[in-house]
């Protein structure tokens, strides 16, 4: 031992020292700050962010209560002005972004902005309360809430030790919790005083939650109205702010005024700030632009001279950073006379001409509008009666045009109807419902279902399991995730199954219980569910499903069925054994179709999916199974919905019956789970069966022509599902559209990973009648066209397709978030980026014809150019023409990126996104519009904005070559070699590691590489 300290020391540092070395080392360390309190947070004065929440505590007071109506004219001028906010008005609602249900951010009107809620004393000076950890430990804390500061701290002294209340996202209480309350072992007496806060960390995908007891009941409801009633305030604050209004600008100057002078009596003539005050002034509001620009605007503002601003000056600098130029310029455009402003009939001729609104059929619709406008920027003086007296200036041009009265999607009607069979709609559904993270060692949790709830998904899936006490539970099965109790699940579906939209739900069950532990099942879903419950058949000799209108506020279970071996139709069908051609493509219409009386080729009859034995296997191999349907069978393996679960029986040719009970079965009415075994089984002629693939399969089997239209007319008659590939560990998602172009009804996906193809799902069913969570199929997926005349002599030989043209003009953008992981020395370098995504859109690497371009069409991708050190207000000008050939063109979506540049200068791939926005293309509305952002977890922000000129032109029928071949492959080779060397060899960095934000999880399809224009 002597040695070796003599040879260390003699070799430079001694051991003792270098480990002293090393402790010092690590004793000056900074430690890492806790996630949930990022830096430079306490002079905030609300949030960025609107959160989505659905008010489980009960407190939101009524919408109908703080929400403007159309009758609503006569308001007084501020209160106007303050309900003109994009971001915070009731106009959030109406996105299935925000919140389709009742929550804290849409019920929190900016009618008024108090001075703020009173928070009891008792918070202030601090309460002991119980935290629950995940070792079910109790620990008793001391929690404070500092109002002013706007977070909640308990263990004084450590800093790491808070929750900001603008990162809250739920208070739950309740039924809600009660789960929790369960794995936690808190006993039930303490039920009424137990919450739970879930609140969101910065720039991350995931939430946390803290579980809390208080000792009493008035503990407990302080703590909870406190929470709802500050967060709520703040909100409207902040976007009282963000919109300048006068009274919110003179409270928020009073409270620096009374920082300033530490609360001594002074007089007005005394308060003044300068030009750092106004530089904290702006970082506290999430004003971030570059300080060249901010000096230019306080000079102007600087009248006296002094470098100092009183409050009448600090007025005219809020005038100058409220100007719009880019709003300015329209506004010059449409008034003939910039000095009068813009009179009412030029006002609705930008309406029917530029908007593409339908005034016509109701003028004094649209007059109302017009002067609403006017009413908030306070100019309207004169007798509303003489509209020639009436104009609009520059302001209330600008408060028009970022009010909920230029709302970009359309609008449904109050009393639409969906009248349409079931089969005929897409429906918003849900993969593993119960999961909030991954599919592998994750966390099981009710959240799951009321997160996908309140936005508005109608169908959710369950997967059941015998519980140890007798009573079922819920859990992915083998993959290490936590159990939660089945008669929860329920409950809380129940509760939030039609708080977003009254049309049905359907609730998907995966049974893997034994037979009494299904009868259990069955029992808590009719005592929970009540009438609620669809039991029976509408009309028992009925031959097709029903309309979603037809079954409103009704739920239905989609479940294995009793019996998988032939027999006949429950509804009257013919019983039908073996296979016979002629009809086993013929069977998915309702009417017959002349044209395909014909027998089938022998070809069709040899597609995978029309069969299992199509064709014999190799000597020394191993026939291939067709992955279908899991769902209803009692399972001995891994299971989830992603598990082939062929027995030895099935392998030698021999149906076995499923193990479902007949009372569970029996709840199937309209969504029973059949084994496939062919679209001319017996099975497969019921109207009410559902077919579930697994991703792969569906790809693996449908690439083939003959495959492709097998499943299409099925889908036209009867339902189908599809479901994320089992690999896919950290739930992201496919590519939807891969799946609505072949008419399946429910794509399934993991609604807690907002990448792109959740993303497109979330447009999909945005706006209109589409927010009810169920979109009409295009006309082509749900009947077939037949020409008496024969094909026209242009279409002989080829293939119809739509040509639709558009532009779409990115103008500006408005008061965008610095993201906290941006470092301080990187300025802030915004730009836009537009990319389309339809049905024939080759870049998904597992599509058939991948990278066929079709050379009329132009780059589905258009970026603007960089806007440097202006992340407030920063003016692109960039317009992009779209051509793009399609199948389906109610099936166009459009995604806008916000993006920073590395460098200032260039635009690429590899620069991370800030914000976003995707939306269908035919729920776009037509001309100058106000489009929301949101952030990485799909929440919206709260007044941070695009401004963009949308114009689509008419559509037009094509006709293109058909691929020669037998599934194109043959013709398609040439093309894509050459496509090669730009791929292969023209290789960027935006291959690497994203966030799920980024990530397109298209298989890596859709990567940011993708810049050929290919269709």
């Amino acid at each position: 031992m002597a040695e070796a300290l003599s040879t260390s020391h003699s070799s430079g540092k001694g051991l003792i020292r270098r480990l002293s070395n090393r402790a010092s080392k690590f004793a000056s360390r900074t430690r890492r700050q806790s996630a949930a309190t990022p830096m430079s947070r306490e002079g905030s004065v609300g949030p960025g962010i609107l959160r989505r929440r659905s008010d489980s505590t009960n407190t939101a007071p009524a919408a109908d209560t703080v929400l403007y109506t159309d009758s609503d004219d006569e308001f007084h001028n501020d209160e106007m002005e303050r309900n003109s906010i994009f971001g915070a008005e009731s106009m959030s609602r109406d996105f299935s972004s925000g919140s389709a249900a009742p929550s804290l951010a849409g019920s929190a009107s900016i009618i008024d902005v108090p001075a703020g809620p009173v928070v009891p004393m008792a918070l202030v000076k601090g309460t002991f309360l119980h935290k629950i950890s995940k070792k079910k430990k109790s620990k008793r804390l001391l929690f404070i809430l500092e109002a002013d500061a706007g977070k909640i701290t308990w263990e004084k002294g450590r800093s790491t030790k808070c929750i900001y209340i603008d990162d809250i996202k739920e208070v739950r209480i309740g039924s809600d919790i009660r789960q929790y309350r369960i794995d936690y072992g808190i006993s039930e007496s303490e039920e009424g005083r137990f919450f739970t806060i879930f609140y969101a960390v910065p720039d991350k995908s995931r939430s946390k939650t803290m579980h809390l007891v208080a000792g009493d009941e008035e503990t407990f409801t302080h703590w909870v109205n406190a929470l709802d009633s500050i967060s709520k305030h703040r909100e409207v604050h902040m976007a009282s702010l963000m919109a300048f209004n006068d009274h919110a600008i003179r409270a928020y100057w009073n409270g620096e005024m009374t920082k300033q002078f530490e609360n001594r009596q002074h007089l007005p003539g005394e308060e003044e700030m300068d030009f750092p005050g106004v530089e904290r002034v702006c970082r506290n509001l999430h004003i971030h632009m570059a300080q060249r620009d901010l000096q230019a605007k306080f000079a102007i503002a600087d009248t006296t001279r002094t470098n100092r601003l009183n409050f009448r000056e600090f007025q005219l600098f809020v005038r100058e950073m409220k100007r719009r130029e880019d709003i300015r310029l329209l506004y010059l455009h449409l008034a003939s006379n910039s000095e009068r402003g813009i009179t009412l009939a030029e006002f609705m001729q930008f309406l029917r001409d530029e908007q593409g609104e339908d005034i016509d059929s109701n003028p004094s619709f649209w007059e109302t509008r017009f002067f609403r406008s006017v009413h908030r920027t306070g100019k309207l003086r004169a007798d509303r009666h003489d509209k020639d007296s009436i104009a609009m200036n520059e302001q209330a041009l600008a408060a028009y045009l970022t009010s909920k009265d230029n709302f970009p999607l359309v609008r449904a009607s109050p009393d639409y109807s969906l009248d349409r069979p079931f089969n005929e709609y897409f429906i918003s559904s849900s993969h593993n419902t119960y999961l909030v993270g991954r599919q592998i060692a994750d966390v099981a949790s009710i959240e799951g279902y009321i997160s996908t709830l309140v936005r508005g998904c109608r169908s959710v899936e369950i997967d059941c399991w015998d519980g140890s006490d007798g009573q079922p539970v819920v859990k992915h099965g083998y993959a290490m995730t936590n159990a939660i109790s089945f008669r929860e699940v329920i409950n809380t579906v129940n509760k939030y199954a039609f708080v977003a939209s009254h049309f049905p739900l359907w609730v998907s069950l995966e049974v893997h219980c034994n037979a009494p532990q299904q009868e259990v099942l069955a029992e808590t879903m009719k005592e929970i569910f009540g009438t609620r419950l669809v039991t029976e058949p509408l009309d028992p000799s009925s031959n097709k499903l029903p309309s979603p209108s037809e079954l409103k506020d009704r739920i239905l279970i989609k479940v294995k069925g009793t019996h998988q071996n032939p027999e006949p139709q429950r509804n009257g069908g013919e019983p039908t054994t073996g296979r016979r051609r002629g009809n086993s493509l013929t069977s998915p219409f309702s009417k017959p179709i002349p044209c395909d009386t014909a027998s089938i080729p022998t070809q069709f009859l040899s597609s995978p999916l029309l069969g299992p034995t199509a064709q014999p296997a190799r000597r020394g191999t191993i026939p291939k199974r067709v992955e279908t349907i899991t769902e209803g069978e009692v399972h001995d393996t891994v299971s989830s919905s992603t598990s082939e679960c062929d027995s030895e029986e099935e392998k030698r040719g021999k149906r076995r019956t499923s193990k479902i009970v007949k009372n569970l079965g029996e709840l199937g009415v309209y969504c029973s789970g059949i084994k496939f075994h062919g679209f001319e089984s017996a099975e497969c002629k019921k109207s009410n069966h559902i077919l579930s693939f697994m991703e792969g399969t569906f790809r693996k089997h449908s690439k083939a022509s003959d495959s492709k239209l097998a499943l299409s007319r099925h889908n036209m008659r009867y339902m189908m599902r599809v479901y994320p590939q089992y690999s896919r560990l950290s739930s992201d998602n496919f590519n939807p559209l891969m799946y609505w172009r072949r008419g399946v009804q429910m794509a399934a996906l993991n609604w807690q990973t907002f990448d792109l193809g959740m993303q497109l799902n979330q447009a999909m069913f945005d706006g209109g009648t589409d927010q009810s969570g169920y979109v009409l199929k295009p006309e082509s997926m749900r009947e077939i066209r037949i020409f008496p005349d024969g094909l026209p002599v242009e279409a002989i030989g080829k293939l119809e397709r739509q040509n639709m043209s558009f532009d779409i003009k990115v103008i500006s953008a408005q008061q965008l978030i610095r993201p906290s992981t941006l470092p301080s020395n990187r300025t802030f370098d915004p730009y836009v980026e537009v990319e389309i995504f339809h049905t024939n859109d080759k870049r998904d690497k597992h599509d058939s014809m991948a990278g066929i371009p079709i050379l009329t069409d132009t780059p589905l991708k258009s970026a603007t150019s960089v806007v440097k050190e202006n992340g407030f207000n920063p003016v692109f000008t960039h317009k992009a023409h779209f051509n793009v050939t399609t199948k389906h063109p109610e099936l166009v979506f459009v995604k806008f990126s916000v993006k920073l540049s590395t460098d200032g200068e260039n635009s690429s791939g590899r620069n991370a996104t800030i914000a976003t926005y995707t939306a269908k293309l035919n729920s776009l509305k037509q001309g100058y519009r106000t489009l929301p952002l949101l952030d990485s977890n799909g929440d919206q922000y709260l007044f941070s904005t695009l401004f963009c000129h949308i114009k689509v032109d008419p559509t037009t029928s094509v006709y293109v070559p058909k691929v020669a071949g037998g599934n194109g492959n043959e013709a398609a080779v040439g093309i894509k070699l050459k496509h090669i060397g730009r791929n292969v060899f023209n290789r960027s960095a935006a291959n690497s590691t994203k966030s799920s934000f980024d990530k397109s999880s298209i298989d890596g399809g859709y990567s940011d590489t993708s810049q050929q224009h290919l269709i």
